[in-house]
Order: C-alpha cells, then structure tokens, then sequence
C-alpha cells in the first residue's frame, strides 16, 4: 500500500493506509520502521514474526479506547454530526453497542466490514454468547434486559457503523440482523374503563388532593397523551377556549422524539374540569410547569414512579407494562380514553395525541375493545 507494489498501480498516503486496515498512524509508522529489521524471501516478500494468537485482539477498554480506531473515530464525526450539525440522541449508546460486540467476540471493528455475510456470522456468534451470559457489558448506561433487546441494541450500533462505510441490509430484513422491534404492537389494548378512571380520580384525591404534582401529571399525562420528556418540560400555559357552555385549555408540548416533524411541537387539549382548576392553583404560585417540584429529573422521576405504581396497584393493574413503564403507560391510557369519545376516529386522535400515522396508532396503541365490536355489530 505505502509502496505502489504488487497489484496496486500507487502509492497510497499513511492516513489512508491506516484507515484501511483499522488501525492507528502511530502503528503503520512502527511497522515502518520494523520492516529495516527484517528479513526478505527470495521473492522479495518481508519474512513477518509470528503473532500468539491470544495478543491478535486487544480489549477496548480505558487504556485502548476505542475511539483511538480510525474507522470508528471518523464513524463518531457522523454520528455527532448527522442532525444538521447535531448529535443523535443515542449516540454514545451506539457506539457502546459496537463496543460490546467487538469485545465479545474478540473482533476488530474492521472485521464487521469485509461482507455482509461475515458480519451476520459474528453477530451470530455474538447472540449465542449473550445467551450464555458471556458477553462484554459496558457498565455506563443503562443495561437492556433480555437477549433479545441485547442483541437488537448490538444490532442498531453494528448496523450503523456499517452503514457508513456502504454495507447495508434492507429494510425488513429478517434474521439476526433484523431491525424490528420485538414489543411493538403487543400493548394495544392497555386501557382503564371509565370506571377505573373514576377509582383512580377518588384514590388521588384522597390521597394527594387536587392541588399535587401527581393529580397533575396523572391527567394532563393521559389527556396530553405525553412522553416523559414533554411532560416534563410542558409550559404552564395555556390558550382557553370556549363552546357550548365547556372550556378548553389548549397547551403545547415538544416530543423530542418527533422532532422531524414540525420540530417536535404538538397541540393539547385539557377538558377535565378539575385537572384545568389544578393547573390554575400551580399557575397563581407562579410556576411555568406543571408540577411544583423542587427535585432533580431524577429524583422528581423516582416520585412520581412510586406514586404512579400505588395508583395502578389500588386499581389492580399488577402486569409488567404498568409496574416498568409508569408514565408511558398514561399514552396508552390516553389513547383508549380519546377513541372511546370520538368513537374510534383514529384520524383526529393521531393529531390529539401526536401519533405520526393512524397505522401507529392503531397498531401500538388503539385495538378496539371487544366490548366496542359488540356494541356496533
């Protein structure tokens, strides 16, 4: 390569050279400098010292960052630049992810790039060793749970860093490399029925009272139909808007995760008559959220977890989703609680709730009650 020799027709500089075998400058200046020691075949050919097959991988790790690999540093410039000048969101966890499999199954990250075939080989490898619960955590981060979320957050990272040097699997594709989400679609038909809404209203009310964090983010979170993130950050403010003797609030709030579509920014409608009295009371302290507390994100979040967890417990709703997904469930909760109003029009509820799509919404958040199906059959 440095020479033009053999079936290359030039020279290629040190950097390039670098780049294409995965390693550092600094390396490819030693061989360099090696290659005056050693010994030549009759054809010409460097006679090369044997290298112990245990020393070939080096382990990624504070002392030899992963970082410091060419391939993955000019990754890395991508990755924190691919927004318009922004950063993913998750790109540190991606470039963990990489990490990981790399430190697993002994590899380079130059080895994910020879073929498809030989990157799907590895990752192969990689599931059966998570499996058996040998594979190389990052204890930075939060730890998926399950095989079969590892081996799709490895999966996202390897298939990123491939992909920005042109190996790409289709849209769909099944197999290891699959993209799909193992969850999607199978929490539809979480919901309250208005009379757990009702239980749920008279345990908050006596327990917190209407004037609390919790009385708030219960209701503003399932008539918002907010993630986490844009509850948390949610003005207290309001437009009011009247017909028909009933007021409206209508608020914004910014989903970071759909920030590609209008900037994240969606339109709310508060119609709980109690909910709109609460958020008066926080509005007359002078707090622009809607909550009131003094707590961290972290500390406010542990809060509202436990808070949220009594109510779904009192209400019976014991199941994994309720007990890990605490304010997430409140979108799903939302979701049912609009439709069973309008209906089921899936059309002006995807705006209500800031769904992208109606398939979205449909297929994740809105299967029709059985009850419903009855009733209009």
């Amino acid at each position: 390569m440095i020479h033009g020799t053999g079936s290359r027709p030039y020279p290629i500089p040190i950097t390039e050279v670098a780049k294409n075998l995965g390693v550092c400058r600094k390396t490819v200046y030693n061989y360099i400098k090696r290659m005056k020691s050693l010994e030549k075949t009759n054809t010409g050919r460097f006679i090369l010292p044997k290298v112990p097959t245990e020393k070939k991988f080096r382990q990624f790790n504070k002392d030899h960052p992963i970082t410091s690999e060419p391939l993955v540093a000019e990754w890395i410039e991508d990755l924190t630049t691919r927004k318009s000048g922004e950063p993913l969101k998750n790109w540190k966890v991606r470039l963990r992810s990489l990490e990981s499999v790399c430190n697993t199954c002994n590899i380079h990250p130059s080895d994910l790039l020879v073929s498809q075939r030989n990157t799907e080989k590895i990752m192969r490898q990689f599931a059966q060793l998570c499996s058996q619960r040998k594979d190389t955590r990052d204890p930075r981060g939060h730890i998926p749970d399950g095989v079969k979320w590892v081996v799709y957050t490895r999966v996202q990272g390897v298939r990123d860093f491939c992909g920005f040097y042109n190996i790409t699997w289709r849209k769909g594709v099944g197999g290891i490399m699959s993209q799909k989400v193992h969850s999607h679609g199978l929490y539809a038909d979480i919901r309250l029925t208005e009379k757990e809404l009702e239980q749920a209203d008279t345990f908050i009310k006596e327990h917190w009272g209407i004037d609390s964090d919790i009385y708030r983010w219960f209701w503003i979170g399932i008539e918002s139909c907010a993630r986490f993130g844009a509850l948390y950050t949610m003005s207290n403010d309001y437009t009011t808007y009247y017909n028909k003797g009933k007021t409206i609030y209508v608020m914004t709030a910014i989903e970071s995760k759909t920030s590609h579509i209008r900037g994240g920014k969606w339109t709310k409608y508060i119609t709980k008559k109690e909910t709109q009295q609460s958020i008066d009371l926080l509005r007359d302290r002078g707090c622009n959220k809607i909550y009131e507390s003094k707590l961290s994100r972290e500390g406010f979040q542990v809060e509202i977890r436990e808070k949220l967890i009594q109510i779904y417990k009192h209400l019976g709703k014991n199941t994994h989703y309720f007990m890990h997904h605490h304010t997430h469930v409140l979108r799903h909760i939302g979701a049912h609680y609009w439709l069973s109003k309008t209906n089921y029009n899936y059309g002006i509820i995807a705006e209500i709730g800031g769904w992208n799509t109606i398939d979205e919404l449909k297929k994740s958040y809105g299967q029709i009650p059985p009850e419903k199906i009855l009733e209009i059959i």
